[in-house]
């Protein structure tokens, strides 16, 4: 029977993280381990930690400022329990998440890693956003895996959705130190080379969509690029011949038009140091001779 662990990264996360701490320790599942780190914040979010009186707490703080991936790696370290949850200061669980991933493993324990479905709220916590039906299977294999990748990118789509198996940690080790956006498809793609993923299609958490996430600042959407074009090499690396080609062709109708949109956009700004490392940076996966053809089809003729 699987025990389970919460890890929280924390960076300034004052107004949000209250509450997300709060449904945390509000659980039905109350036999925890809560580890949370603070990476030298400076609004008031230690001070808030450190007031925390609950025995499930573990609580640390870095001398200086780590970066995501590092403070990840350094709680699953100090977990004891067999499964590990990500979490998030910005987000809010439903009060049977817990107990509803442990059943979930405890009925496949071959997974590697587990997501579930999500809904969406705003900077005051109001939904925002309606359930899609989703059609992904439970258990999600190798292949299928793969496919769902080259479509949208991280299967996934955030950390705090995810709860990862420790023997998958062991058998691929921590996340990526050296990325800044992309350690969690990195990990994911890792996980997913030796073990299934399972999707609990239930929603178990609200994921809050604000303007401060890093992922959307546009100062960091060429070292976004780089570093999901490292994770799809990964990706072709263990996947069948006829599963590459039919990767290829996916991402230049999706994924790869995307950034090649990014790449004019900032050539029409007068960003031409942008646009020139944005080509650049798409040559490294594909042609970017290909990707035009591709971006004037979907773009520019109607009905392609």
């Amino acid at each position: 029977m699987h025990t389970i662990s919460v890890i929280l990264p924390v960076y300034n996360g004052l107004p949000y993280l209250k509450e997300s701490v709060e449904s945390v320790l509000n659980q039905s599942l109350h036999d925890i381990e809560f580890l949370i780190l603070d990476d030298c914040s400076t609004d008031g979010s230690w001070e808030y930690l450190n007031s925390l009186k609950d025995e499930r707490i573990r609580l640390y703080r870095n001398e200086k400022n780590k970066g995501l991936f590092y403070n990840l790696n350094f709680l699953i370290g100090k977990s004891e329990k067999s499964l590990i949850k990500l979490w998030s200061q910005d987000d809010i669980m439903m009060p049977a998440a817990l107990e509803s991933i442990v059943k979930f493993h405890n009925g496949n324990d071959t997974i590697g890693f587990s997501y579930t479905s999500v809904r969406y709220i705003d900077e005051n916590s109001k939904l925002i956003k309606e359930l899609r039906e989703d059609t992904t299977p439970a258990i999600i294999d190798r292949e299928t895996h793969a496919r769902i990748c080259f479509m949208t990118g991280s299967i996934a789509g955030n950390i705090a959705n995810v709860t990862i198996a420790k023997k998958a940690i062991e058998k691929v080790g921590l996340f990526n130190e050296s990325m800044i956006i992309s350690g969690d498809f990195d990990m994911w793609v890792r996980i997913a080379e030796f073990h299934d993923i399972g999707f609990i299609k239930q929603p178990l958490i609200y994921l809050r969509d604000h303007s401060g996430q890093l992922s959307r600042q546009g100062k960091y959407y060429i070292k976004h690029i780089e570093e999901d074009i490292q994770v799809f090499n990964k990706l072709f690396s263990y996947l069948s011949q006829p599963l590459i080609k039919e990767g290829r062709s996916q991402l230049r109708k999706n994924k790869l038009v995307f950034y090649y949109t990014l790449m004019l956009h900032a050539f029409l700004k007068g960003q031409f140091k942008d646009a020139y490392s944005y080509w650049k940076t798409i040559g490294k996966i594909d042609s970017p001779v290909q990707i035009t053809f591709y971006f004037i089809k979907k773009k520019l003729i109607p009905g392609k």
